[in-house]
């Protein structure tokens, strides 16, 4: 169960990884960022395993003892090695236990949710390499099932930004059909830069929406993960994060917020922005309150 009350009931804001913000305040240990996020009204902080998982059970649930003090949600970025696509053998086991190794932390911090990303095309067709996908996430989720205390935790394949990887919306919502525990992590910054400036309109973001709605339900959409930052793009799709100071590439925040309170979402929504996660998710958290006609100073 999640530790922060308003999970499920609004969205949450956060930041993934550590501000620039934070370490000018003279800030490194992860175990201070429960109490600095909640400081700031914010509610969720994701971990990430980027290069491997290299925090120990003991460290993580000293964190997760501070986010039960903070009422701060956790989750966890599983390493970017994984590729379910991976026709090496070798590679795809790898891939099998960077998640059940990145859970096995997930559950020491007391967090609910890993996000990954699910494998690249490589020299197959984008077919071939979806069904080994579909094949090894598949094997994942049969041996998370057999361990009991792995029950409660939620695993995300991520959309993605790039031509050459795997993780269209479509190819998301046909993981996340393979289990009860597998929920979407939907990167609207990814989305935008893989088509080239696609999310401009409200509109723009309730079509994603309603496909989730129509393959998913609505448990998981309602409660989706999301990352959003601004992301420059060129002709093969992401090049890099960038802060919400950017006003050339997007998307804004604020069409997605009125999609948020339309259809009554209550994501855990993550910002991936360059540096000002923290202030950026803050910025978010103030968009969505005036889309939804509350009052803030």
């Amino acid at each position: 169960m999640s530790r922060n009350r308003f999970s499920g009931i609004r969205p949450l804001f956060g930041p993934s990884g550590h501000s620039e913000s934070y370490a000018a305040e003279g800030l490194t240990s992860t175990a201070d960022m429960p109490e600095w996020i909640s400081a700031r009204g914010l509610d969720i902080f994701e971990y990430s395993f980027g290069r491997g998982v290299r925090v120990s059970t003991a460290t993580a649930a000293a964190i997760g003892e501070k986010c039960d003090e903070y009422g701060v949600e956790m989750s966890v970025h599983a390493p970017y090695f994984i590729n379910f696509a991976s026709p090496e053998p070798e590679k795809a086991q790898n891939s099998v236990n960077y998640i059940l190794s990145s859970l096995k932390v997930l559950k020491a911090f007391g967090g609910e949710r890993c996000v990954f990303h699910a494998g690249a095309q490589g020299q197959d067709s984008r077919e071939a390499a979806f069904a080994r996908t579909k094949e090894m996430f598949a094997r994942t989720l049969e041996l998370i099932a057999e361990e009991p205390d792995y029950a409660d935790l939620i695993v995300c394949p991520e959309t993605m930004g790039k031509q050459a990887q795997i993780g269209t919306v479509e190819e998301v919502v046909e993981l996340c059909r393979l289990g009860e525990n597998v929920y979407p992590c939907v990167d609207f910054g990814h989305i935008n830069a893989l088509y080239g400036g696609s999310l401009r309109t409200a509109s723009d973001f309730e079509d994603i929406v309603k496909k989730l709605l129509d393959g998913l339900g609505e448990k998981k959409t309602k409660n989706m993960q999301v990352h959003f930052s601004k992301i420059q793009y060129g002709a093969k799709g992401e090049i890099r994060h960038l802060t919400f100071a950017d006003d050339v590439y997007g998307p804004e925040f604020e069409p997605f917020a009125e999609i948020i309170v339309k259809y009554g979402l209550t994501p855990h929504i993550l910002s991936e922005s360059a540096g000002t996660q923290a202030e950026d998710s803050a910025a978010m958290r103030d968009i969505w309150l005036r889309a939804s006609g509350a009052d803030i100073e």
